[in-house]
């Protein structure tokens, strides 16, 4: 609530009356009509003033309660407490900040850290624009680094064409009553790292910019963020072959690095670094990229209730330190705990001891 500006608008009423008291002039006031037509004003001065102070507290709470149903809804969509998730973090919801930046949660997937906002005011209008000619980014001040945002939607969701998505952002990432959305913005963890180090903070000054248009960006903030603490899990695959026989071809498996929300399968095979370099040959390159798909897709993560899970088709394929990087990523948690066998094919990885 702006305790200011209420605080002004019971001033103002106070001084009213005391300019009233200070020109009372007993002899002026000669008839009872009179006397009740000054009762009346000062009744109605005060009537509007209890008026405009719920109003502006009624507005905080909106703004309040928009913050904090969307910190639920993120808690309840991601399934951080079903599957224990220890690398999520909620922040507190201000009571005094209508307008602007505010950071809800965030979560360390391990190779990014996710972080969701609401920004405000932004208009029904300007949101009318994205994705076509709207768009978002984060930037952390005092650096050239920054990255990409972009309204969140529930991970259930699959959409596909501009109207479908504007038409998922206004039901589920906007409030319009409050002119609140709610982003998720990507921060690469090495590059915020970097940010730190080159500001010699523990946190970082991070800004949500919006641009719409040919009109000049909207900045929202900066606030100070620090990273979250990552959770991971590590499985040694003992350098375990797999070999696809439709490809003809073989892939050594050496680990996975999983974490709630995202993966890395780290593997090796014969000409992978050739293969990943700038300007590959990638007709040569072809049938290893289907079997990296392979790999990540066609694997399952077994838990104790002998369901299942695959971590998807890799993002990225960085290759580094000897080994491919099949890097991964999805939505809503898993409970990397109780993961008790890992398998691809007819082929054991990792098995629960």
């Amino acid at each position: 609530m702006k305790r200011e500006t209420i605080s002004m608008a019971l001033g103002m009423i106070s001084q009213r009356h005391v300019t009233e008291c200070m020109t009372f002039d007993p002899e002026r006031v000669s008839s009872p009509e009179r006397i009740e037509r000054m009762k009346t004003k000062r009744l109605i001065s005060i009537a509007l003033a209890a008026a405009l102070v719920l109003a502006l507290g009624a507005a905080a709470f909106a703004v309040w309660s928009i913050h904090a149903a969307r910190q639920r809804e993120l808690r309840e969509d991601l399934q951080i407490a079903e599957n224990h998730v220890d690398s999520y973090v909620e922040y507190a919801v201000p009571e005094d900040r209508d307008a602007g930046l505010v950071v809800l949660s965030a979560v360390n997937d391990g190779q990014e850290e996710r972080v969701y906002v609401n920004i405000s005011p932004v208009t029904e209008e300007e949101l009318s624009a994205f994705p076509d000619r709207a768009g978002f980014n984060w930037t952390i001040e005092g650096t050239q680094i920054g990255g990409f945002a972009a309204p969140q939607l529930p991970s259930e969701l699959n959409l596909s064409g501009a109207d479908e998505i504007r038409a998922a952002v206004l039901e589920h990432a906007y409030d319009k009553d409050t002119k609140t959305l709610t982003l998720q913005c990507w921060l690469d963890v090495e590059r915020i790292r970097q940010a730190m180090a080159e500001l010699g903070t523990d946190s970082v000054p991070l800004t949500v910019r919006m641009g719409v248009g040919e009109a000049a960006e909207r900045s929202f903030g900066p606030i100070d963020f620090t990273l979250t603490s990552e959770q991971r899990r590590v499985f040694d695959f003992g350098g375990a072959v797999y070999r696809d026989e439709e490809l003809g071809k073989e892939v050594e498996l050496v680990s996975l690095e999983l974490t709630p929300f995202g993966a890395v399968w780290k593997i090796r095979y014969d000409e992978a670094e050739q293969f990943h370099q700038p300007g590959a040959d990638w007709d040569a390159y072809h049938d290893w990229s289907i079997l990296e798909d392979r790999v990540c897709i066609e694997s399952e993560l077994i838990f104790a209730d002998g369901s299942s899970f695959s971590t998807g088709g890799a993002v990225s394929t960085p290759f580094e330190d000897g080994v491919v990087n099949l890097t991964c990523g999805w939505g809503s948690s898993i409970d990397i705990d109780d993961v008790q066998r890992i398998v691809l094919g007819n082929l054991v990885l990792w098995e629960a001891g």
